[in-house]
């Protein structure tokens, strides 16, 4: 029996930025009669804070005959100078999107939604298409807080500290006690971390083996006061374990 394919799309666009600048304005009808919350504003502000440019949105539900139905967000991002340095990697830059916009949802929010759909516009005028689900973007936002504390340890210079949380032979074979040294080495030039610490520009998770076992690429750049460097860290996405795979400093 041929499937039926059943769409429902309440469209909300709006056309802003994190500050609410000149220009912001609605461009739709539809638009005054379906509000998003606070939560999910917050979202919006979030990718656009970091992004710039405009973004249109819409809530939408898709139910097909004999599966599980989905609902999502969608983000349709354009007009972004900073988008077009993503041409060659747009689902890293969308990865970004999408946990930017979920980071800010509470609890109710975030089970309401199966996925968040990012849309990526070009100067060109090519668009590129992703789905994320929130299943994965929880298990990110679960790991971000180690992250975060790495962060901290670096913040605190106290760099002998990471010698336990490094594992030199999961992932990649290196010397970790070299590292370590390079890190004491290189991070003064840098200047003090700031309050924001860590800013996430993308993540993506992969296959470590043939096993079924997965890694978590988490990538951006710890800000400091003098010079902000990019930071990045490999680890495991399911499990608890306070464990580096590898740790990418830019020097």
């Amino acid at each position: 029996m041929k499937r039926i394919l059943i769409l429902i799309m309440l469209t909300c666009l709006i056309f802003s930025n994190c500050n609410r600048r000149d220009g912001e304005y609605k461009t739709s009808l539809l638009s005054y009669f379906v509000d998003i919350s606070d939560d999910e504003d917050a979202g919006v502000k979030d990718v656009l804070g970091f992004f710039g440019g405009k973004c249109e949105y819409s809530i939408g539900m898709s139910v097909l005959t004999g599966e599980k139905s989905k609902k999502y967000f969608e983000l349709r991002l354009f007009d972004s100078e900073a988008i077009e340095h993503f041409t060659n990697n747009p689902k890293f830059a969308a990865s970004n999107i999408a946990y930017r916009f979920y980071r800010n949802l509470n609890k109710e929010k975030r089970n309401e939604y199966t996925h968040i759909n990012p849309i990526i516009v070009f100067s060109d005028g090519s668009e590129k298409k992703f789905e994320f689900s929130t299943w994965e973007l929880e298990v990110v936002d679960k790991r971000v807080p180690f992250l975060n504390k790495v962060v901290d340890i670096i913040r605190e210079n106290k760099y002998d500290d990471l010698l336990p949380l490094l594992n030199d032979r999961r992932v990649v074979e290196y010397d970790k006690n070299e590292l370590i040294e390079n890190l004491k080495k290189a991070d003064p030039q840098f200047g003090n971390v700031t309050d924001e610490g860590f800013r996430i520009f993308g993540y993506k998770i992969d296959a470590l083996d043939n096993k079924g076992n997965d890694y978590l690429y988490l990538s951006g750049a710890i800000i400091r006061d003098i010079q902000s460097n990019e930071f990045s860290l490999i680890i495991d996405p399911y499990s608890d374990k306070e464990e580096i795979f590898y740790m990418e400093y830019k020097m």
